[in-house]
């Protein structure tokens, strides 16, 4: 039997070592591959469309994939905000580039996302260059995109999206109970609904009143927006959207004023070419959008730098995604001493995260401010611990569609004592010099007392938090309260209530700073600095060996490994916001 395991044991690592060889060599190689296949493709010609490709999901800013180059086809796979917004107002300032031509092909986006798309698009239009749109299928959030080229085409037996918003937030409470996990819930706020889907098995009144007015706000907005592209008024388009227009004749899109005409790809491809003035669609170059962003433009000459800081994603939830609290303090403290920075642009989504990291966050801001004149810019999403972080800026800049405040703490502690002792069969046993020796512990309920004192912690968070916002935004403590208790808000109630100051794109949040800081000449420098096609190559091998290995030996068990590891890094006391998906 010993001499078995000695056999089984060099087997195993045998191969283990075996598989990290041949990974490391398919590095090498991929590298290799890189090295050879990253000679520009593109270059700049003479009737050129933007091919403005809706697939995938639309992220933020947009990074090196190595795996693109194994894609056969011209696509989008990842989209990049930065990236889109660059290519549109290159188009429109290159005199070769003749139009857009906008494909839906399933979009995944915010709708904040979009607007800044649209207005980077209205704004392409003041060139008198044309802009197409065409769709085999159209996603709401497509459609509304697509409405403000000069021409809409659907297949002739294609389909448009059009019904109204919903939100669909999941609960998980029951699955808790079955498998014997009680989670054990502190927050502070009547409308911090985060908690919910862990407590209950459907929205609260006060959960389902937020997201009724957020989400009638979000639709207001996007009909105004298709009514003044379409020339269609608000009733004509919510009669449209509550006729389901998914299923209807696709004749009764073009009867309603929403499509233009139907029309196959090769009929799209000769009305291309004779909008670009071509003879034929193959004297057409189709230039995706990261082959514009990618044209290279005359280096600016300004001394002076406005600089753009992303801060995307949660905060402190993930070791390896999102916002790392630590780091970007460190970014901006370095900012803030680099004399050739006249002013900041935070662009921030996020949902927020860690109530910790968040108020490292707010102070990182606090202390730049005084240095220089620092904007924020919202995304999707500027909730919460995003909103905590945002509220201490100069200036505030939102887009109707954000999602923001959400002013708000809340702790969770699992109490898994069911699954593990009832379900499982495990016993525990202790021995302690202190009352509170082992707190936390997840194989046991807390006791009033430690409830107690998890409670005040939290309302001391949700003090500390509406103290920020009331100094940031100049208002009184009660004030804040009035429109906190978690209550999450459209950016465009952002601004009634004074959350916000004003609507508008990145851009205008630049222009803004730029005046602040009588900077009328300077050049835009973005942070942190994107990784290289290497760097992210290295990256998600090594991710990726790290899972296939885990996976390899736990087999069924990496799951419940994996969930650990999440917890492992998540704050008990969170300041964020959990807002179902709008489609």
């Amino acid at each position: 039997m010993k001499q078995f395991f000695k056999t089984t044991f060099a087997c195993v690592l045998g191969v283990f070592i075996a598989g990290t060889i041949l990974i490391w060599i398919g590095v090498i190689m991929t590298i290799g591959i890189i090295s050879v296949s990253t000679v520009p493709t593109y270059k700049e010609k003479n009737n050129t469309i933007l091919y403005l490709n809706l697939k995938g999901e639309l992220n933020e800013r947009s990074k090196e994939n190595p795996l693109s180059l194994l894609y056969s086809e011209k696509s989008e796979m990842s989209l990049g905000l930065d990236d889109i917004l660059k290519a549109i107002k290159t188009a429109k300032d290159n005199d070769n580039i003749k139009g857009i031509y906008i494909e839906a092909n399933g979009l995944f986006a915010g709708y904040a996302s979009i607007d800044e798309i649209r207005q980077a698009l209205l704004d392409f239009k003041k060139s008198g260059k044309f802009i197409l749109a065409y769709g085999d299928q159209y996603l709401q959030k497509e459609y509304y995109l697509a409405s403000v080229a000069d021409s809409i085409f659907l297949n002739p037996v294609g389909m448009l999206d059009f019904r109204g918003l919903s939100a669909s937030p999941i609960f998980y409470k029951n699955t808790l109970d079955k498998i014997g996990v009680d989670m054990q819930i502190f927050r502070v706020g009547t409308f911090k609904s985060a908690v919910e889907p862990y407590t209950t098995t459907h929205m609260s009144p006060a959960n389902r009143e937020q997201t009724e007015v957020y989400l009638h706000s979000i639709w207001e907005h996007v009909v105004q927006g298709i009514s003044q592209a379409r020339k269609l008024s608000p009733r004509q388009l919510n009669a449209c959207a509550d006729s389901l227009m998914l299923f209807r004749e696709e004749t009764r899109a073009v009867q309603a004023g929403l499509i233009d005409a139907l029309a196959y790809r090769p009929q799209m491809k000769q009305k291309l070419a004779r909008m670009a003035h071509a003879d034929k669609y193959e004297d057409l170059t189709l230039a995706s959008v990261t082959e514009i962003a990618g044209l290279p433009r005359k280096a600016p000459s300004a001394q002076d730098i406005i600089a753009v800081v992303y801060a995307d994603g949660e905060i402190d939830t993930s070791p390896n995604d999102g916002i790392n609290s630590r780091k970007l303090v460190a970014e901006l403290d370095k900012i803030g001493q680099d004399a050739a920075i006249k002013g900041v642009v935070l662009r921030v989504n996020s949902p927020g995260g860690s109530a910790f990291g968040s108020e490292q966050l707010w102070e990182a801001v606090d202390r730049l401010k005084q240095l220089k004149p620092v904007a924020v810019s919202m995304g999707d999403y500027a909730a919460s611990g995003g909103y905590y972080l945002s509220c201490g800026a100069h200036r505030i800049f939102a887009d109707a569609a954000t999602l923001t405040g959400s002013i708000g703490i809340f702790g969770m502690v699992p109490d898994a004592s069911a699954l593990l002792t009832d379900k499982i069969g495990l016993t525990f046993d202790e021995a302690k010099t202190n009352r509170y020796g082992n707190f936390p512990a997840i194989h046991r309920a807390m006791t009033p007392g430690e409830k107690a004192m998890m409670q005040a912690y939290v309302e001391r968070g949700y003090d500390l938090f509406v103290k920020r916002c009331a100094q940031g935004r100049g208002k009184t403590a009660d004030d804040i309260r009035k429109i906190a208790e978690g209550r999450v808000w459209t950016g465009a109630d952002a601004v009634k209530l004074g959350l916000a100051d004003q609507i508008g794109t990145l851009g205008d949040a630049i222009t803004w700073v730029a005046g602040r800081a009588h900077t009328p000449d300077y050049r835009r420098v973005d942070y942190p600095v994107k990784k290289t096609i290497y760097e992210e190559l290295l990256s998600e091998l090594g991710s990726y060996s790290r899972t296939s290995l885990e996976k390899w030996i736990l087999g069924d068990r990496y799951r419940p490994l994996d969930i650990l590891k999440q917890i492992q890094h998540l704050d008990p006391v969170q300041a964020r916001a959990e807002i179902g998906h709008i489609d």
